[in-house]
């Protein structure tokens, strides 16, 4: 089982080099799935799916007939709705999903993509995949869909919540047990956004709070995974101009939260080219062929900035080659994963030397 997390800046080809590297998996014989958690969608069109929020296979002559390539696009109401289903009764569950309160947090509260994203990482383990790779969203955000959880399980845990939710069913019903202090909290909750909504939202945090208190549990099993270094690994993308900013940004929120990173990928490097003049070439060709090694060689020094930044830190650094055409489906992935082998190849030849 490996967990391989991608994070970067807008616009350095971080989905295409996230989806190469779960076709890679797949073409080795690993039953591979990629989600993306990046409200962008750019994985919907880099491998032509649907809108469906179940799993998709993605087929290809180059994947082995032992591997498999499956990708999924981070759904909400879908994640939530198996969450449900998952930590109380059918019948209860019905009721959860149907409940006003529900629907308006899937559709009106803020940051639910950041907090179902963890579990849909969970049910892609308990689905038995062997490879997930995760498609974050850009800059700092990337790190929400990590830290809020965490959030949610201090709150589920804090003693105040767990006596709401254990509590206002008994005292809406009347029934003993029910102290002076919860009775007039409730009372005092009811005087202030009204009797019918605040009965509303107390009935619906009852009938949750037995969901919140397992995906409190499920988030901090799966956080506590993606720490593991046998198990995850974080990957940095970047383009050249951004590699030494974004490199040592990203390494260092990560390794402040105590995340694996796994290595820095340099993507969309200009190939250098030898490109002879001939002396019969035009003023405005040669101006070209000009700007263009002008750029290849700006690129190469910030390339080489990046990597002596980064030389202290043990992971390894990647360079990717700017594709001739945008990536536009499969057969542009598969590229970017032959490229992606042959660069791992070349990084671990220059780390182990014969």
């Amino acid at each position: 089982m490996k967990i391989r997390i991608f994070v970067g800046t807008g616009g350095v080809g971080k989905t295409s080099v996230t989806a190469a590297s779960a076709v890679a998996a797949a073409i080795d014989g690993r039953k591979t799935l990629v989600l993306t958690i990046d409200p962008a969608l750019r994985l919907r069109t880099a491998l032509g799916m649907t809108d469906s929020p179940r799993e998709q296979r993605v087929e290809h002559e180059s994947i082995s007939s032992r591997g498999e390539l499956w990708a999924v696009l981070l759904d909400v109401a879908s994640t939530m709705d198996r969450l449900v289903r998952t930590d109380v009764s059918e019948p209860e569950a019905k009721a959860i999903t149907a409940h006003p309160i529900y629907r308006l947090m899937l559709t009106s509260l803020a940051g639910m993509n950041e907090l179902v994203a963890v579990e849909r990482i969970h049910q892609a383990i308990a689905d038995g995949f062997e490879n997930v790779f995760v498609d974050t969203a850009p800059s700092r955000h990337a790190f929400e869909f990590l830290d809020k959880p965490e959030f949610f399980v201090q709150l589920v845990s804090f003693p105040l919540v767990k006596l709401v939710g254990r509590t206002f069913g008994l005292w809406k019903r009347g029934l003993a047990g029910i102290d002076a202090g919860s009775s007039k909290l409730y009372g005092t909750v009811e005087n202030l956004v009204g009797a019918a909504l605040a009965g509303q939202v107390l009935e619906f945090f009852a009938m949750f709070q037995p969901v919140a208190e397992g995906y409190a549990r499920r988030a901090r099993n799966t956080i506590r995974t993606l720490s593991d270094p046998k198990i995850a690994g974080f990957t940095i993308v970047s383009s050249p101009g951004r590699a030494r900013q974004d490199g040592q940004y990203f390494f260092d929120e990560l390794t402040r939260r105590k995340f694996p990173v796994e290595m820095l990928i340099i993507n969309r490097l200009w190939p250098a080219m030898d490109l002879k003049q001939s002396p019969r070439v035009s003023p405005a060709t040669r101006d070209l062929i000009g700007w263009y090694e002008s750029v290849c060689a700006s690129q190469g020094a910030s390339r080489d900035r990046a990597v002596a930044d980064w030389a202290g830190k043990g992971q390894r650094v990647i360079d990717l080659p700017e594709l001739a055409r945008d990536v536009d489906g499969i057969d542009a992935l598969v590229r970017i994963a032959e490229n992606l082998q042959k660069s791992n190849n070349a990084a671990s030849s220059s780390r182990n030397p014969q």
